[in-house]
Order: C-alpha cells, then structure tokens, then sequence
C-alpha cells in the first residue's frame, strides 16, 4: 500500500477536523501525509475529485456499542468471525458485543472464552458481560472479576429483569472498576400486562412507550441512588424518554444514551411493508413519526451520544409464521450507514454530526478503560479508518450480506452511503467495489 487519494473530504471528530479537497497518503497501513497538494514520489495516485456530488469521506472507524454477535450457542445465525466482517463491510472497526448468547456471558471464565474467540477476526471485537447471573435480575455476576477478565461494560441487553436497587449496587461495582452498565429500558411488567396471551416478554408483540419511559425513569432514579457510576440506556426510540434523558443530562447526571439507525430512519404503519411483516419487529418497537423526530433532534443536539446497530441476526425461520411468535431485532451493521443518511435525516449538512455519533460519540461513552481505541485519524500507528461515499447508490440485498443473516425490512430498497474501504491498524478489512470502477482504487489496496 503505497497510494494517495486525491480529493477527499477529512473528518475527524476528536481532532476538530473538518476539511474538503484533501488529498491523503497511505503506506504500508499508516497515514503519512494530508493537505490541499500531497506530493509522494513512488506513490500511485487514486483521483476520487468529482464534479457533481459530495466528495468522499475519510474518518476514524466506526463504533458500534451494540450488537449481537450469537456466540456460544447460535452460530448458525451468526459467529463472532461473520459479524466482524459484516462489521468491517460497514465501516465499523470497533464493535461491542452484547452478553446474551448461550450461555450468557456471566462469568470471568466466560468472558475469557469470548475474548478468545475474537482474536484474529476482521474488527476488534469487545465482550460485555451481563449484569445479573443468566440475566434473570436476582444476583450480580462477580463484576470485579469479568472486568478483570476483559469485560468491556456490563449489560443484561434483551432483558430489564433487576429491580432498581439491584441495579443502584451493580453501577456501585461497575464504578469501582471504571466501567459503565448499560440497561435495556423496557418495564418488563408493564410489557406483560398489555400481552395477555402468555408470550415470553421477550417475542411480546405489544411494547407500549410508557413501558420505556417507565424504565428509563427507574434506571435513573437508580443511578441517583447509587451515588456514582454510569449509565447508558440503549436503543430509545420514544419521545418522553428523550426528555427523561434530557432532564437528567440537565441535573448533571452521568448518563449517555444511544439511538438505532432503525428508529431514526422508520417508523409505523411503514410506507413499504416487508414481507413478512416481521422483519419490522423489533424490541422496543418502531413508533410514530413524532417518535422518530425526537430522537432525531436529540442526535443531532447531543442529548443521544451515539448511534448503535443492536445488530440481531436471525434465520428467516425465525421471522416467519404468527407476527406474535417471530423473534424481534434486525440486522444493521451493513446497512447502518446508508440508513441514517438516506431515511434517517442525518446526510447534507448532518453529515459530520453523523460521523462524530459513529466515532468519537461512542468512545466518550465507554472511554478507554473498556478497552476502546480511541478514534482518530492523528498518531504513528497503523491507521484505523473508513472511507465511504456518500452519494453510491445501492440496492440491500443485491448482493449477499457478510452478516449469516438477511432479517432486515430494507431488502430491497435503494439506499445512499457506501463504505469502500475499512483499514483496522493498517490492514484491509473491508474494500468494496466501486460502480463506476474508479482507476487504480481496487489495485492500491487489494494486495495491502
């Protein structure tokens, strides 16, 4: 890898950068140079200057908070191996595994088994371990000993089953580890009060916002009790609990939040229904456009610190028969990022607000003593970096997913924004194809 890239756009967060017609030069996996005329003798030139449309961007890799990697127990929907690369053709070089597989991650020796089975992968993969034993909220996991092991944060995502004082002393421990526990804000009561047909609180069709709101206004009462640690609620998709979260950023709470590409960028009834209707189920569910503005402007103003996957492959068994019945989540690694610039409002002028909520947006979140690498273009190491253009047009599902899986309610659309290249330390992780061919972009990279 000996290249220069005429003419991109440079954007990175952490470093207050901003720039437009730049050119950049690669070697041997690390940036060497980057200004308006980047002169670099042996180097091949890669001429990515267009007249019309917006120019490519190169930013430090992607973050992803939240996503369910399947392993131990459903690899068939998913392996650690399958969902970096799906990551890596995202654009996403750090990616933050969920605790919920089978079995949980709930033990030091677990989370030690789960940060071996990620060595070698396409991204760096981070495990968390869930808060409570099998998630099932009655007893804390021995926090101080999967933090030691290598657990990234704590969180029992998919389940909200630990009572508020249970979670005031888990945020206690996790604070005495400098680690954050993030909590799936939904009241499990309240969902099972309004789905009298006896289906598991998980594949419950019927999730009301009150039960979010409900929620996150435990989760913080617990924070307060607790005295220290930090919080972060995931997925919010209703617009109470953007105020909830509000009020408590105003009071000088340590609570951060994450928004879904899925909740910015659709709600119910959709436009176009998938088939089956299921792919649409998610937990907590779409909602209404006044929902979906909310946790717009809430991006947009920082109250919402991140945008996150909650990639959920499944098998299309899984999401076929009875909508009550179907597993909930979809996959967005691959998509998440055409999905926030072309339905979820953050492309044009957004565009570099976007980056920061994909980058530097998560780190803050969970810092490095989670083991993050911190996001930036700047340093003397092998470059960890996307670039994508923002204009590329192209069809989900055109071409096969790197992901096991294909749950998304997006097949077949039309979407804008592709990553075309993903460097992880200075190696190729993800190089895409570009359409048209761009002279000499495929050969500069493809042997690195």
């Amino acid at each position: 890898m000996n290249v220069v890239l005429r003419g991109v756009r440079v954007i990175d967060p952490l470093e207050d950068v901003d720039r437009a017609g730049q050119d950049v030069w690669l070697r041997d996996g690390r940036l060497l140079a980057s200004g308006a005329r980047v002169e670099a003798p042996g180097a091949s030139v890669v001429d990515l200057r267009r007249r019309r449309g917006a120019p490519w961007v190169l930013c430090p890799g992607f973050i992803d908070l939240h996503a369910h990697l399947r392993e131990p127990g459903e690899t068939s929907r998913e392996t650690i191996e399958s969902g970096a690369e799906a990551a890596a053709a995202g654009g996403f070089t750090q990616v933050v595994a969920m605790a919920n597989t089978r079995p949980v991650i709930d033990t030091p020796e677990r989370v030690a088994s789960a940060q071996l089975r990620a060595v070698g992968v396409a991204v760096w993969v981070l495990t968390t371990a869930s808060v409570t034993r099998g998630q099932q909220g009655d007893e804390l996991v021995d926090i101080a000993g999967c933090a030691a092991a290598g657990a990234s944060c704590f969180s029992d995502d998919g389940r909200n089953a630990a009572s508020p004082a249970l979670l005031a002393d888990a945020l206690r421990a996790a604070a005495r580890v400098g680690s954050t526990v993030l909590v799936h804000p939904e009241d499990e009561e309240m969902i099972v009060r309004a789905n009298p047909d006896g289906v598991s609180v998980t594949r419950c069709p019927a999730r009301p916002p009150d039960a979010e709101v409900a929620a996150v206004a435990s989760a913080v009462q617990a924070l307060r009790g607790a005295g220290r640690g930090r919080l972060h609620l995931q997925h919010l998709s209703a617009r109470d609990s953007v105020e909830q979260l509000r009020r408590a950023r105003d009071q000088g709470l340590a609570v951060s939040a994450e928004v879904t590409p899925h909740h910015l960028a659709m709600w119910l009834p959709m436009e176009r229904e998938p088939q089956p209707p299921s792919l649409r189920k998610v937990n907590p569910p779409l909602r209404t456009q006044r929902d979906r503005e909310a946790v717009v402007h809430a991006l947009r103003d920082g109250v919402i610190d991140a945008v996150a996957t909650d990639h959920a492959p499944h098998r299309l068994a899984d999401k076929d028969g009875e909508y009550a019945d179907a597993a909930p989540g979809m996959i967005g690694l691959e998509t998440a990022l055409a999905t926030c610039l072309t339905l979820g409002a953050m492309g044009g002028d957004w565009l570099p607000v976007l980056v920061e909520r994909l980058t530097a947006g998560p780190w803050r979140v969970l810092g490095e003593a989670a083991g993050l690498s911190r996001p930036t273009l700047r340093g003397d190491a092998g470059l960890t970096c996307t670039l994508f253009d923002p204009d590329a047009e192209w069809e989900v599902g055109a071409h096969p997913f790197r992901s096991l899986s294909a749950n998304t309610p997006l097949l077949g659309v039309r979407l804008r924004g592709r990553v075309l290249l993903t460097l992880v330390d200075g190696r190729v992780a993800h190089l895409g194809i570009t359409d048209p061919p761009i002279p000499g972009f495929v050969e500069a990279f493809g042997d690195s």
